[in-house]
């Protein structure tokens, strides 16, 4: 889009490098050729495409027409006059401001600053982590550690809100302020990124993860300047990607000495302590509350989301209630506050929503897998997943697959590797209506 006067151009970018290279020197013939070589660097493409982007512009001057002359086969002269742009508008059209970040994430500082550095050297690095881990609001770090070094150029792109991979290309045109519909969404974005050194950051993208990763190869492919963040329950699998496992916070360990003075110095008691008082002008953090709040944390594997939400509760519920209720799995986890999306504020809907992605034979293990506590190996997986239906190929495949998708948390630094399932996933996937959906497509699928 480009304002003229009282005029509003709605053109694609392809007319607008046209219009732009014609108003750098009003009244000079610009060539065909050094517009074709400017719009369509890779030279594919004759006059024909150079016409009609023109006859675009002069359809979309309306009364205007003329400022735009043909000289015979030679090219084209800009007639009007032309203006020194305001630096703020300029600035306003390049920028594509990520959401703000409300609060300082807590326990993150060395892997914001780790991932930062990364970003530099590395072109594509993934976030990786299971639901309510932190991604996004350690992505939003990352945008404003990197303010200096892209400027106005970073790009957010939500992907939580889109639900078909043929809407990630045009989720990515419109955060870019493409027009859409002109012309394939991938051109545009090509020709939009050329030559522009910008952050590209690829929110919450395991439901569109095929697309995604074709998006990001190409966008790697046409443009040298572009650095990729992304954030997944999955990795894209390209070849040049990063993936970094986002790690639940740290909770203290058993037998603490001095409980409150202890515990105040692990990131995920720091983050209960923060959202309580945020909540209850009447929070304490003492020896006597402190044990329980450790074990809330531990209870709850350290997941940031799963911490706020129970914590929040502590201006309506005495935290020895909080504690017992947590016996009684995850009904603490349902959020009944009113909210646009509660996918994105219900940690239960959200593994409500991942399950019901899973292929069947992947939730059938998940739920056999949630019989086991603590650590086990691939072949312990077996022998409890494993029956006349689901054999032992299909339960190793599963759990790998299970693992790749953060449902899973994997040892590899002993011989044979351990898995882990977060006790919020294990919780859930024993849940009876959990069971009961999987014997309801069990039969369906007879």
């Amino acid at each position: 889009m480009l304002w003229k006067g009282e005029i509003l151009l709605q053109v694609g970018a392809r007319a607008l490098a046209i219009l732009s290279a014609l108003t750098e020197t009003p009244g000079r013939l610009v060539g065909k050729r050094e517009l074709l070589e400017r719009v369509w660097p890779d030279g594919r493409v004759d006059d024909a495409n150079l016409k009609v982007q023109i006859s675009t512009l002069r359809k979309a001057l309306r009364g205007c027409e003329g400022l735009i002359r043909s000289e015979s086969s030679l090219g084209y002269r800009f007639l009007g006059e032309t203006v020194s742009s305001d630096p703020y508008l300029d600035t306003q059209r390049r920028c594509f401001l990520a959401p703000r970040l409300l609060t300082e994430p807590i326990g993150r500082d060395d892997v914001i600053a780790d991932i930062a550095s990364l970003l530099k050297e590395s072109r594509l690095v993934t976030v990786l982590g299971p639901g309510g881990i932190g991604k996004t609001t350690v992505a939003l770090a990352i945008v404003h550690r990197l303010a200096d070094t892209f400027a106005d150029e970073t790009c957010f792109v939500d992907l939580g809100r889109i639900a078909r991979d043929d809407q990630v290309c045009e989720a990515l045109a419109c955060a870019l302020d493409l027009p859409v519909g002109e012309a394939p969404a991938l051109e545009q974005i090509q020709f939009a990124l050329q030559g522009r050194r910008l952050l590209l950051v690829l929110d919450s993208c395991e439901h569109v993860i095929d697309a995604v990763a074709l998006l990001v190869e190409q966008v790697l492919t046409f443009s040298n300047e572009v650095m990729i963040l992304v954030t997944s329950r999955e990795s894209l699998r390209v070849g040049a990607e990063f993936v970094w496992h986002l790690e639940p916070l740290e909770v203290p360990p058993p037998g603490l000495v001095d409980p409150a003075a202890s515990a105040a110095r692990y990131p995920a008691v720091q983050l209960f302590m923060r959202t309580a008082a945020d909540v209850s002008d009447d929070f304490a953090f003492d020896d006597d509350i402190a044990p329980a709040i450790v074990e809330v944390c531990r209870r709850l594997d350290g997941i940031p989301r799963a911490i706020e939400m129970t914590a929040s509760m502590v201006g309506t519920l005495d935290i020895g209630e909080i504690r017992r209720s947590l016996d009684q799995r995850l009904s603490l986890l349902e959020s009944d506050r009113p909210v646009g999306n509660l996918l994105r504020h219900s940690l239960l809907s959200t593994l409500h929503w991942r399950c019901d992605l899973l292929p069947f034979n992947e939730r059938t293990v998940l739920r056999r897998l949630a019989l086991l506590t603590g650590a086990f190996t691939l072949d312990a997986a077996v022998a409890v997943a494993a029956d006349d239906v689901t054999d032992a190929s299909v339960v190793r495949e599963a759990v790998v697959a299970l693992a790749n998708k953060s449902f899973l948390i994997v040892n590899h630094q002993i011989s044979p590797p351990e898995y882990r399932l977060f006790e919020t996933v294990r919780a859930y996937a024993a849940s009876p209506r959990e069971e009961e959906e999987n014997a309801a497509e069990r039969r369906d699928r007879c």
